[in-house]
């Protein structure tokens, strides 16, 4: 099995530079402290105008929502009384 030259590699000269990795580490750090206030700025701003968007609307979207459940309510009622009146006059004798 030939060997790589991977493994040739002296790997006793490899010396990086301290104080730049420090350097580096401390701005990556940095970098992702101030991203992160970033991205928390941006959802902040994002849920306020929705808030004030919403809130601006004529009809409020707790209203509307109850609205739309009562009138879905009141069409389950009337689906269910004509489907029960329509059973109970369903004449078996008049069909062909």
């Amino acid at each position: 099995m030939a060997e790589s030259t991977f493994s040739k590699i002296s790997w006793t000269e490899f010396h990086p530079n301290q104080r730049r990795l420090a350097t580096g580490a401390a701005l990556t750090g940095l970098g992702m402290l101030v991203s992160a206030a970033g991205a928390g700025l941006l959802v902040y701003e994002l849920a306020r105008a929705g808030r004030t968007w919403t809130g601006s609307w004529d009809v409020h979207p707790t209203e509307l929502a109850s609205r739309t459940l009562h009138q879905a309510q009141a069409a389950a009622q009337s689906a269910k009384r004509a489907g029960r009146e329509a059973w109970q006059s369903y004449d078996e004798t008049s069909t062909p």
